[in-house]
């Protein structure tokens, strides 16, 4: 009863847990709020969700890409003039990668870079941050005409000039592709930049904003920074925009165990799931110790000899076989006298193999029990004959002793 009872408590806590995390599934923030990446995948403040939506509307067919960038802009002829957008990744772009949009844009692609992306550097430009964090120092834009509000910028783009790059510039592993014309989009008001548009001799194009900000979802809804970004991008020769995503770390190959740990980690309903697998797992352990003594298992003893004599004895009386038993019991002595098996041919051979033996034998006392057995045997006398058939068995055994019958050896 107890247990039930436990059973049944268990069951109410479980459903007590999941009706909370479903209602608070429903009235929680997403976990995207907390999320800072720049990617077109989040809808929270900081993502470029808004971004991406909007130039879909607008007629620009959006691709969010998921894998490596070494074959981008690779002059397939279906697809034509290639742009991709880079906001502000996470993991760098490796030195094959920056080779890969280098070599495009000189092709005739075009990259759109907000943020630090380090590819900027392959342009003969770099984003510097005005502080460790994007509320540290923040200068305020020179808003362009017809635009009410832009948010302050915490990074500005410098450019590098040829007689003084640095050794890190150097070591890019890719070529300076100096730009054949630039035009300055947005300054702050001491005149720094923070975004322009470079145009190369075979038609390439490359848009440089420093502060990503300008394109998150925060930006773009609270000012009319989408008013401002959206053109620079619509501007181009192209109806399709590919969003790196796989520098976020949304990868093709992530596999689904990583996925659904992920959703478990991020999700409120993960980890009431998380947390009914760790109650489940403790029930478990629980259950396998043993806060007892042992219970005495239940012994099963074979039947004794006696006990198998008797219940035979009982049967035969319930069969009333008396004369049966008689019979049985005097071919125990022939097997006793070493013949092997029961005696074949029925109760008249046996009769016969009784009185063959009574002439075979030398004690007179031998011969006198076997002749009683023999008549027990001969004349049906049902049950009443069966204990003295027993006893005369028994006589006749321990009469002969150690004396042997005609094709036989006796073994007492």
């Amino acid at each position: 009863m107890l247990r039930r009872v436990e059973f049944w408590l268990m069951v109410a806590v479980a459903a007590a847990m999941f009706g909370a995390a479903v209602i608070g599934r429903r009235v929680a923030p997403s976990a995207s709020l907390l999320d800072e990446r720049r990617s077109a995948m989040l809808s929270g403040p900081l993502g470029a969700n808004a971004l991406a939506e909007l130039l879909d509307r607008l007629g620009l067919a959006v691709e969010l890409r998921h894998r490596p960038l070494f074959d981008w802009g690779s002059d397939r002829p279906d697809r034509g003039r290639e742009y991709l957008a880079l906001l502000d990744i996470d993991i760098p772009l490796t030195d094959a990668e920056q080779r890969t949009l280098r070599n495009a844009v000189a092709r005739g692609h075009g990259l759109l870079l907000a943020g630090a992306n380090d590819v900027e550097r392959c342009f003969a430009y770099q984003t510097i941050r005005l502080g460790r964090f994007e509320s540290d120092s923040s200068v305020a834009v020179v808003i362009p005409q017809g635009i009410d509000t832009l948010p302050a910028v915490s990074a500005i783009l410098e450019r590098v000039a040829t007689d003084s790059l640095s050794e890190a510039v150097k070591s890019l592993g890719c070529d300076i592709l100096f730009p054949t014309k630039t035009d300055t989009l947005l300054t702050t008001v001491d005149g720094q930049l923070v975004a322009v548009r470079l145009s190369f001799s075979q038609g390439g194009t490359a848009i440089l904003i420093a502060d990503s900000r300008l394109v998150a979802n925060r930006a773009l809804r609270e000012t009319d920074a989408g008013l401002m970004v959206v053109p620079w991008v619509m501007q181009l020769e192209s109806k399709r925009l590919e969003i790196d995503e796989y520098h976020h770390g949304f990868q093709d190959r992530t596999s689904i165990f990583t996925a659904a740990w992920h959703w478990m980690y991020r999700s409120p309903l993960g980890w009431v799931i998380l947390q009914l697998s760790g109650v489940a797992l403790l029930a478990l352990a629980l259950s396998a110790i043993r806060f007892g003594p042992a219970r005495t298992a239940v012994t099963r003893e074979r039947r004794s000899a006696l006990e198998h004599v008797d219940a035979l004895a009982v049967g035969l009386q319930r069969a009333q076989s008396g004369n049966t038993a008689v019979s049985l019991i005097a071919s125990g002595l022939r097997r006793r006298l070493g013949r092997a098996g029961s005696v074949q041919g029925g109760h008249q051979t046996l009769v016969d193999w009784l009185a063959k033996l009574g002439r075979a034998v030398h004690s007179t006392e031998a011969r006198r029990k076997l002749e009683r057995l023999t008549w027990l045997v001969r004349e049906p006398g049902g049950d009443q004959y069966i204990l003295e058939a027993a006893k005369s068995v028994e006589d006749v055994w321990t009469a002969m002793g150690q004396h042997n019958e005609p094709g036989g050896s006796s073994k007492p």
